[in-house]
């Protein structure tokens, strides 16, 4: 136990060291050049009140600029004396350290920084604060510090493994602290309550995604919420879903929803997806709508689809057709790809029944057998493309060798070009040797110079060196010169004697 301990210890201290000398590394330009005075300013600048605090604030600012450390930590000691509430009072403790270490009083500097980093754990100052501790010889401090709060949470998923009760209650009383000493140790205990502590926890983690301050711990406690499927979580989340605008919080109910298996939550997703207050969060609940099993989901993402005409909307209840393994998903896409209103709309529903794979192969191929539409062929070729299925490939073939227009089989053949199935470079050749029009045979070439292939390679170079035509030599030395093939290069090399 002595040895595991003491490698515990080990571990911990030379992840510390590396995260200090990281922090170092990466900021120590800062003290040598002028990046903290364009922070300062920046940071100043976005202050739009005009209050005495901030007036303190700004001569200080002007101070350090003129590099006057000596009445520059003055000021800043006024404001921190002055105006020890003020929402400002972590970056004026890092400016007066600042002035204090520019003065050489290494250890008058380190005790306005150990208590920005105590006082204020989530500062936008706390890096440049841990670096100068480093930089004044105080970085076992950060270390210390970190190693406690590591060996701290340690401690707790080893109560909880032995004694769940009193596990429980010291979570609790960490939650109920306003110590700042270990941030971290705090998102650790609401993660393990909602993950040991049952339905007991609930009321408790409730508490939490309402009323605390600090949105990291508000969030972590509405994810463990939704991995405890029952209507009383459901309906207190819709509760604040519909109090609490703030967008992060909305965000996690929402996907706390889609982890629910419950129909009151299901049916708040419906809601939403029907005609939520923000198109963002309507979107995201059409996505998780189409994550679902449900029968009553997908008629709702129909009827959604029917009723609203925004693109937006529309593009997405696709996606979240696409997603459904259910024959009335795939049969309503492939009534939008057959009859949708805009030529867009219909290509959209094409592309989607392609990313559903070979289980859509046969209604995509009946349908290019009854359309006119030059463009939504393309859109089926393209479909094809992403299909990796022989019925597919099949079909890419034939309209490159007999397509009704020289654009379809120039695209068929590029789309050859790009797909996976090894087999088809002999069918590119065959193409090749077969055809008379220049077009499809330069798209031809193209096709073979994107395969990874030998056999492609030995094509091209044969095509280089006899070709009847001048122009499709050209083309075909062109090709072998983006390739990176030893056998092209020697070619090439030849060429040149």
């Amino acid at each position: 136990m002595l040895k595991l301990i003491n490698s515990r210890r080990i571990f911990f201290a030379v992840i510390s060291i590396a995260v200090c000398i990281s922090i170092f590394k990466y900021t120590r330009p800062a003290y040598s050049s002028d990046q903290d005075i364009v922070k300062l300013n920046r940071f100043v600048q976005t202050q739009k009140n005009t209050s005495a605090s901030m007036k303190t604030f700004r001569e200080g600012r002007d101070l350090i600029e003129a590099q006057d450390w000596q009445k520059a930590s003055q000021k800043f000691n006024d404001y921190i004396v002055e105006y020890p509430k003020d929402k400002d009072l972590d970056a004026a403790l890092y400016w007066y350290a600042y002035a204090l270490q520019k003065q050489g009083k290494k250890d008058e500097a380190a005790a306005p920084l150990l208590r920005l980093i105590k006082e204020f754990p989530n500062s936008s100052w706390r890096r440049e604060a841990e670096a100068m501790l480093v930089v004044l010889g105080r970085g076992d401090q950060i270390k210390l510090n970190r190693e406690d709060c590591e060996i701290k949470i340690l401690a707790l998923q080893s109560l909880l493994e032995a004694n769940e009760e009193k596990a429980l209650t010291y979570v609790s009383d960490v939650l109920k602290s306003n110590s700042s000493d270990c941030p971290s140790l705090k998102y650790a205990a609401v993660s393990l309550l909602g993950s040991h502590g049952g339905p007991r926890s609930a009321p408790v983690l409730m508490d939490i995604a309402r009323n605390q301050t600090d949105l990291k711990l508000r969030l972590t406690a509405i994810k463990r919420l939704g991995e405890q499927n029952s209507d009383t979580i459901a309906d207190e989340l819709i509760k604040l879903y519909d109090t609490d605008r703030t967008k992060e919080i909305r965000l996690q109910i929402l996907r706390a929803f889609e982890e629910m298996n419950n129909p009151r939550a299901e049916a708040k997703l419906i809601g939403i997806a029907r005609g939520g207050d923000d198109p963002v969060f309507r979107q995201l609940a059409i996505r998780y709508l189409g994550e679902q099993h449900g029968d009553a989901s997908l008629d709702e993402l129909i009827r959604i689809f029917d009723a609203d005409h925004s693109p937006e909307i529309r593009a997405q209840i696709l996606r979240a057709l696409s997603e459904r393994d259910d024959p009335k998903a795939r049969a309503k896409l492939l009534d939008i790809a057959r009859k949708g209103e805009t030529p867009e709309l219909r290509m959209t529903a094409i592309r989607r029944l392609g990313e559903r794979g070979p289980s859509s192969i046969d209604d995509l191929l009946s349908l290019y057998a009854t359309e006119s539409d030059p463009q939504i062929k393309l859109g089926l070729l393209r479909a094809y493309g992403e299909i990796n299925d022989p019925r597919a490939v099949a079909k890419l073939v034939e309209v490159a060798r007999q397509g009704e227009t020289i654009e379809l089989r120039a695209s068929a053949i590029r789309i050859l070009g790009e797909h996976p199935d090894p087999q088809i470079v002999a069918q590119l050749i065959s193409i090749y040797d077969a055809e008379k029009t220049t077009e499809i045979k330069a798209m031809s070439i193209r096709a073979l110079g994107e395969r990874d292939d030998v056999t492609a390679v030995r094509k091209l170079i044969a095509i280089a060196r006899s070709d009847r035509s001048l122009e499709l030599r050209k083309l075909a030395i062109r090709t072998l010169g983006e390739s990176k093939n030893p056998e092209a290069l020697k070619f090439l090399e030849e060429l040149l004697k």
